[in-house]
């Protein structure tokens, strides 16, 4: 389905705990800006440094959508109700509400720039961040070159 979201989320972390309290909860994209800060929310737990939001300077306002929190400075973020969570795997799946986008990474078309947003994903085998944004090909179309 379009309207879910799979994550693997470890039990232990206090944004678990915060989940299974109230079942709501928001994933943000982070972006190339926010990366040093993205990073050390992901290396630091609030169960050991409950202020450590303060220290990425990072403003937070209240989701109208679910009971959670949505990061000022982040451009997108997926507003969530969590649906099920399997404690052996540690997959939570969730139902996407609503998408938060900030009109700056907006193209013309008024759809995302991947240029103008510029996401980072985690390359595990080199334990880097790596920026998405460059157009290799046309989606259902450059397949057909095959047929």
């Amino acid at each position: 389905d379009v309207d879910k979201i799979t994550i693997c989320m470890d039990a232990k972390h206090k944004t678990a705990k915060n989940i299974f309290l109230k079942k709501d909860f928001t994933v943000s994209m982070a972006d190339v800006k926010n990366m040093t800060a993205a990073d050390y929310v992901g290396i630091v737990s609030a169960n050991d440094v409950p202020d450590k939001l303060e220290k990425t300077g990072w403003h937070v306002t209240k989701s109208e959508f679910v009971d959670a929190p949505v990061f000022e400075e982040l451009p997108m973020t997926l507003e969530c109700k969590m649906l099920t969570f399997d404690e052996e795997t540690e997959l939570m799946t969730a139902e996407i509400v609503n998408i938060c986008v900030d009109e700056s990474i907006l193209g013309e078309n008024g759809k995302i720039d991947l240029n103008k947003f510029q996401p980072i994903a985690y390359d595990s085998c080199n334990h880097a961040y790596v920026v998405l944004g460059s157009k290799v090909g046309n989606a259902f179309k450059d397949g057909f070159a095959l047929k």
